[in-house]
């Protein structure tokens, strides 16, 4: 089978719901693409969870900074109460996930609860948070152009190498880093 490639999210001008409706359907189209993976083709599969997991936790600390702050006055603090909950179990999958490989017992049944759980957070935004955001007159565009601005900013810090090491280990930290496994190391 021939590698996933999602399609680019719009660079074109738009206001802040029609840019995380895209990111919504990127995402859905990424995990349907995992979905029709064969099993065999590991590397692909890996690929495609890491662009997955980039891409959620990018889009949510752009609504946590962007979206959700806009809505504060506007709904039930529950609501968004309830939407950093879901973004915060699903970063406990993502972590999961850069622990595991394709070939582990777990690995597809991470991505499936992941899958889950991002469509049950997508459906609640765009039928509960969406339309109150369009009906309280703010300014969609605006917060729009905040949200590439901020978008870009973000994948720029991605992007870019990590800064050198001292060599020293921070104190206090050594028993955790030790202990921590990065799915990168493991030999194939």
């Amino acid at each position: 089978m021939h590698p996933f490639h999602a399609p680019p999210l719009p660079d074109a001008p738009g206001g802040i719901l029609a840019q995380l409706r895209a990111d919504h359907a990127h995402v859905r189209a990424l995990f349907h693409a995992f979905a029709m993976l064969d099993p065999a083709e590991e590397e692909e599969r890996e690929r495609l969870v890491d662009e997955l997991c980039q891409e959620l936790l990018l889009h949510a600390m752009l609504e946590e900074e962007l979206f959700y702050p806009a809505l504060r006055a506007l709904v039930d603090d529950s609501l968004l109460e309830d939407a950093a909950l879901e973004h915060d179990s699903a970063h406990e999958l993502v972590n999961q996930l850069e622990t595991l490989f394709p070939s582990d017992d777990y690995f597809d049944a991470t991505v499936a609860v992941l899958a889950e759980e991002v469509a049950h957070h997508v459906a609640r935004e765009e039928t509960l948070l969406f339309p109150v955001l369009a009906r309280a007159g703010l300014d969609d565009v605006l917060l729009g152009e905040r949200l590439r601005a901020r978008r870009l900013e973000l994948e720029a810090d991605l992007a870019a190498p990590p800064q050198g090491i001292d060599g020293m280990e921070p104190r206090g930290l050594a028993p955790a880093v030790r202990g921590t496994r990065e799915r990168r190391s493991r030999p194939r």
